[in-house]
C-alpha cells in the first residue's frame, strides 16, 4: 500500500552544524516497535500474518488455529515466496517492505512479519517462531528469536531443494490458556477477508442478514456479524471509525452496523494497524463514504416506494425500509420521500373524513367508532366508503364484507372525491349503493334495540328490531370501573347484584349453553339503567342463577373433593413410600395404616371437572354463595396426627425430613428402621421411661450414621 508520505522542504538556514537524527537498533527500540506497539497481543499477529498471506496470494492461503492436541498458530500462503536475499534484507529488517509502490496490497509498514514477537515476548521471557520460504525450487527454514541481550535475531536452520509449491509458512506456539482466545479473535478478524482462507479446524460463521446494501456499503443485522457500529474495510482488514472525527448530516449514527469498503491507500492507519489514523485524507475518504451511503439509501427507499401500487403499500414499504433507522431519522425522511406527490404519514391525516378499522373475523358492531388507523394496516384490507350512516351492518352484509378486514371510511358525499384522492384513489366498495330493504312495522311496539344473540361462536352483539310486547330476558348495561373500551362494557344480570364484564358474561353464557340452560338463538335485550321495561321482561339472572344452583350437587363436596397426592405433605409421602417395619411402636403402626388408606384414596381421586364443579365456578364468578357441608378434610386430620407423633417421637420428623425430593434414600430408611427397633426395645425393657425424655437424650446418637448399627 502506498503510504502517502509527504515530501518536506528544508527551511533551516544559517546553521553552524547539523546532525541527522538516527534510530539506534537495540532491544529497547525493538520492544517499543513490536510488543509495545500492539494493544491486542493475540489479534495483532493473527491479523498481520493473515494480511501478508492475503496480499501474497489473494485468498489462496491456509490458517491453522491452535488446538489442545496441537497448540500452534500457523499461516501458509501460496504466493511467490522470498529468496534468501529478500529474507535477509526485507523480512529480517524493521520497516523494510516491497509493497509501498502499489495499492494492490494492504501492507506496507514492514512490521507485520515480526508481529509474532508481540505475543511471544512476555514477563517470563520470549519464545521463538519459525518461518519457511519456498522459492525458486529451494526451501529455507529460519527461526526468529531474541538474543541474550534482547535484540531480535533470524537464524537459518535448513536449506535444501524442494518441489513444494512456492509461498511462506509462519508458525509459533500458543500457550494453552490462550487457545480459546486465539480462535475467538481469528473468527472476528478473518470474517472480513474476501476471499477467506482455508481454516483448520473449520470455522463457520452465521450467514448475516443484509438489511440493505449499495455500492461500497452494506448494512447488516447487528447480531449476525462480529462487529457493532460503523466499520470500514480496506482490502481485507476491517476498522471501526469514530463519527466524531468527520463532518456529517447525522444520518449515520454509532449504532448502525454498516460496513464500508474503501480503496486500498485511501485511509491512513496506525503502525499496529489496529486503528485508523485520522489525517485529512482519511477524514475526506470517510466523509465521502458516509455521504454516498446516505444518498444511496434514500434513493433505494424512494425507488421502492415509487414502485408501490397504493398509498397504503407505499407507507408500508417506507416503514419497513426505514425501521433500522429508528424513529427520529425515519420521521425526518417523511419530508423527503413521497409517493406520486402524496406525502407519507404513519397514520391517516384525516381531513373531512373519519376512519374505523374492522379486523378479520369480526361479526358485528354497535356503531361507527372514529379511531386513529395506521395506513399500513389497510394494505390487505377492503376499503369501504359510506355517506349515509343508516343500516350500515345490513349494507356490510349485502356487500359480503362481514368477517373480512375492512377500512371503513365515512365522509360527506360532497367530499367523496377529495377524500379518495387524498387516499391515493384506492379501489373502494361504496356502501351507499346497497339498498337495505326496510320491513314495515306491523306493531307500534317494535323498536331498534341493542341485543345479545347466543350463537355457536359465542355471544353476538347486534342492534336490531325488537318487539317490546313479546318480552323475554334482559340484562342491564353498567359502566366499567376503569377506562371504557369498546367490547369491554359491563352488564348486570340481576337487580341487586354487582355488574360483571362483558368477557365474564360471555363465559357465563358459554357454560349455560353447554349445560342446556340457554339455547342457541336466544335473544337477550340490553337495556339502559334508566330505561323502563314491562312486566313481561325478566332479568336473565333470575332464571339462570336458579338453574345453576340446581346443577350443584353438594354431596360431591367430600373432604377430598378436587384433592390429590400433591396436597399431601412431602414427609407424609416419604413415610407412605417407606418399607413396612414389623418392629415399630403400635401407635406408629396404626398411623401408618391410616396414612396408607388416605394415600390410596388420593391416588384414585378422579380429577375431571364435573357439571357440578362448572356450575359452582360460574356461581362464584357471579358472586352467588352456595352452602357447602362442613366436612373435615382427611388430609388435615392425618397431618395433625403426624404432628402429635413427632412430639412423642422427635426423631421421626427429623429422619423423614432428611429424605430427598423423590423419597427416602437408603440411609434414611436404615435410620428409620433402627430408630423404631430402639423404641420397641426401650419399651420392652422400661415401658415407663419410653417417651420424649428418652428420645431427646439419644437424639444425637440416633441420627449419627456411625452409631446406627443397621445403617452401617
Amino acid at each position: 500500500m502506498k503510504l502517502g508520505m509527504q515530501e518536506h522542504v528544508d527551511v533551516a538556514a544559517g546553521v553552524q552544524d547539523e546532525v541527522a537524527i538516527s534510530f539506534e537498533a537495540n532491544a529497547v527500540a525493538f520492544y517499543a516497535q513490536i510488543s509495545g506497539l500492539a494493544k491486542d497481543k493475540i489479534g495483532y499477529p493473527i491479523r498481520e500474518l493473515s494480511t501478508n498471506a492475503w496480499d501474497a496470494s489473494k485468498g489462496n492461503f491456509e490458517v491453522y488455529l491452535p488446538t489442545g492436541l496441537n497448540p500452534v498458530f500457523r499461516v501458509r500462503d501460496y504466493g511467490p515466496g522470498m529468496s534468501g536475499e529478500d529474507m535477509k534484507n526485507v523480512y529480517a529488517r524493521l520497516y523494510a517492505s516491497t509493497k509501498r509502490s502499489t495499492n494492490d496490497q494492504v501492507g506496507g509498514w514492514g512490521l507485520g512479519s515480526k508481529s509474532p514477537f508481540a505475543y511471544l515476548i512476555g514477563a517470563d521471557g520470549a519464545g521463538s517462531y519459525n518461518v519457511t520460504s519456498y522459492h525458486g525450487g529451494m526451501m529455507r527454514t529460519y527461526v526468529l528469536s531474541l538474543s541474550a541481550g534482547g535484540a531480535p535475531m533470524m537464524r537459518l536452520l535448513a536449506e535444501m531443494p524442494s518441489d513444494e509449491p512456492t509461498g511462506i509458512d509462519v508458525s509459533f506456539p500458543v500457550r494453552r490458556e490462550d487457545i480459546r482466545a486465539f480462535n475467538t479473535r481469528a473468527s472476528g478478524i478473518l470474517w472480513s477477508f474476501n476471499p477467506r482462507p482455508k481454516i483448520t479446524p473449520e470455522m463457520e460463521w452465521t450467514v448475516p442478514t443484509i438489511k440493505s446494501s449499495g455500492e461500497g456499503w452494506t448494512s447488516y443485522k447487528s447480531n449476525d456479524v462480529p462487529f457493532y457500529g460503523p466499520h470500514v474495510r480496506m482490502g481485507c482488514v476491517m476498522y471501526p471509525f469514530d463519527l466524531r472525527q468527520i463532518e456529517s448530516t447525522g444520518f449515520l449514527v454509532d449504532s448502525d452496523t454498516v460496513l464500508f469498503d474503501a480503496p486500498i491507500g485511501s485511509l491512513k492507519v496506525t503502525l499496529s494497524r489496529e486503528e485508523l489514523a485520522y489525517d485529512e485524507n482519511t477524514k475526506t475518504t470517510l466523509k465521502n463514504l458516509v455521504a454516498t451511503y446516505e444518498q444511496s439509501f434514500i434513493s433505494q427507499v424512494r425507488a421502492k416506494v415509487d414502485a408501490a401500487e397504493t398509498l397504503f403499500q407505499a407507507v408500508q414499504v417506507f416503514e419497513d425500509e426505514t425501521e433500522q433507522l429508528g424513529h427520529s431519522r425515519a420521521h425526518a425522511l417523511y419530508n423527503v420521500i413521497t409517493w406520486h406527490g402524496h406525502r407519507l404519514t404513519a397514520t391517516f391525516n384525516k381531513v373531512d373524513f373519519k376512519t374505523c378499522m374492522l379486523g378479520e373475523g369480526w361479526k358485528t358492531f354497535d356503531k361507527f367508532e372514529d379511531m386513529s388507523v395506521r395506513q399500513r394496516w389497510a394494505v390487505d384490507a377492503t376499503v369501504a366508503i359510506e355517506h349515509n350512516p343508516s343500516y350500515s351492518l345490513g349494507r356490510f352484509d349485502m356487500a359480503g364484507l362481514i368477517g373480512k378486514k375492512v377500512l371503513w371510511i365515512r365522509c360527506k358525499r360532497i367530499n367523496r372525491d377529495a377524500v379518495l384522492a387524498a387516499l391515493g384513489n384506492p379501489e373502494v366498495v361504496d356502501l351507499d349503493t346497497f339498498k337495505v330493504p326496510v320491513e314495515k312495522r306491523v306493531s307500534k311496539t317494535i323498536r331498534k334495540r341493542r341485543t345479545m344473540v347466543v350463537s355457536r361462536r359465542g355471544v353476538t352483539r347486534l342492534t336490531q328490531d325488537v318487539d317490546m310486547a313479546d318480552g323475554g330476558y334482559f340484562v342491564e348495561s353498567a359502566a366499567s370501573d376503569g377506562w371504557r373500551r369498546r367490547g369491554s362494557d359491563f352488564v348486570r344480570i340481576e337487580a341487586n347484584r354487582g355488574a360483571i364484564s362483558g368477557y365474564d358474561f360471555d363465559g357465563v353464557v358459554e357454560t349455560c349453553v353447554e349445560m342446556g340452560i340457554l339455547e342457541h338463538g336466544q335473544v337477550i335485550l340490553i337495556k339502559a339503567a334508566d330505561q323502563e321495561l314491562g312486566d313481561n321482561w325478566t332479568f336473565l339472572g333470575e332464571d339462570v342463577i336458579a338453574a345453576l344452583k340446581a346443577k350443584v350437587d353438594v354431596t360431591q363436596f367430600t373432604g377430598l373433593h378436587q384433592k390429590n397426592m400433591n396436597h399431601l405433605d412431602r414427609n407424609l409421602k416419604n413415610f407412605s413410600e417407606a418399607p413396612h417395619y414389623p418392629k415399630a411402636p403400635e401407635d406408629i403402626k396404626q398411623f401408618r395404616s391410616e396414612l396408607n388408606v388416605l394415600v390410596g384414596q388420593l391416588s384414585s381421586t378422579v380429577q375431571n371437572t364435573t357439571e357440578s364443579d362448572k356450575a359452582y365456578a360460574v356461581l362464584q364468578k357471579l358472586g352467588v354463595s352456595v352452602e357447602k357441608p362442613q366436612i373435615a378434610c382427611p388430609i388435615n386430620t392425618i397431618q395433625n396426627k403426624y404432628n402429635a407423633l413427632c412430639m412423642t417421637y422427635p426423631l421421626l420428623g427429623l429422619i423423614l425430613k432428611t429424605g430427598g425430593y423423590y423419597g427416602l434414600d437408603r440411609e434414611s430408611k436404615a435410620q428409620l428402621k433402627h430408630y423404631f427397633e430402639l423404641l420397641v426395645e426401650a419399651s420392652d425393657e422400661a415401658p415407663q421411661v419410653a417417651g420424649m425424655a428418652e428420645a431427646e437424650e439419644e437424639e444425637e446418637d440416633e441420627l449419627a450414621l456411625d452409631d446406627l448399627d443397621e445403617a452401617a
